[in-house]
């Protein structure tokens, strides 16, 4: 479904008709789950509940989701899920992690919404699922244009693991609280937040807003999680 409405962009002396997801033209605010026990990371979804479950975007742009999202929060980090529904390609490239299928992640801890460079507490994440003997990888990227930088983590310091199935395949992430600059929800629980799925088969399933708008380093454009409990 095109944008609602027409965004013309000249340039050059030509004329380019942008189709932008709905979506973009809106700030979106979800609440975060406390999660009292950790779940295991073993790439089984068995502990994740529907009061876990992101908010499906997609039908705001008359599109299906073809994953179903988890996350939930404690005083360790932040957790996430996913559950890939259809007949997923999971087409790997990990000398270009951000070209392949998998999830990219991006957190602002201090959900600046009118800032358009990310700051020292922005943060790109990026997990690919395993298969096969290939298990499952994480880790982070610098932002773009970025005013200062978060501290970089090593994919160590991020747990990931993946199940597959004869169609689709499940993952879980934490990303714990030292991962993640200036992560204090007792000062500040309102964090940016926006995901990017790819599958060569599947497609691209994201949260707040998707190219051509620059998403990947604009803050902006990101959504809002509120972590409660």
């Amino acid at each position: 479904m095109p944008c609602p409405w027409p965004v013309t962009v000249h340039h050059a002396e030509r004329i380019v008709d942008l189709e932008l997801p709905g979506r973009s033209f809106f700030k979106f605010a979800s609440p975060c789950p406390f999660m009292v026990d950790p779940p295991v990371i073993d790439g089984s979804i068995a502990e994740w509940t529907h009061a876990h479950r992101m908010p499906d975007l997609c039908g705001i742009d008359g599109k299906e989701p073809f994953a179903e999202f988890y996350m939930a929060w404690n005083e360790d980090g932040l957790y996430f899920a996913f559950d890939v529904l259809g007949d997923a390609a999971v087409v790997v490239e990990s000398k270009r992690p951000l070209r392949g299928d998998g999830l990219q992640l991006w957190v602002d801890t201090r959900d600046v919404r009118d800032a358009h460079r990310a700051s020292r507490f922005c943060h790109h994440f990026y997990f690919l699922p395993g298969k096969g003997k290939r298990r499952a990888v994480g880790g982070q990227i610098r932002l773009r244009r970025a005013g200062a930088h978060s501290r970089m983590n090593e994919s160590r310091d991020l747990s990931v693991a993946t199940k597959s199935r004869w169609k689709g395949y499940t993952m879980e992430i934490h990303i714990p609280a030292h991962a993640l600059t200036g992560f204090d929800p007792e000062e500040n629980s309102r964090l940016g937040f926006t995901y990017l799925l790819r599958d060569r088969k599947l497609g691209r399933q994201f949260w707040s807003a998707d190219e051509p708008l620059p998403v990947a380093y604009d803050p902006s454009l990101w959504g809002t999680v509120v972590l409660a409990k």
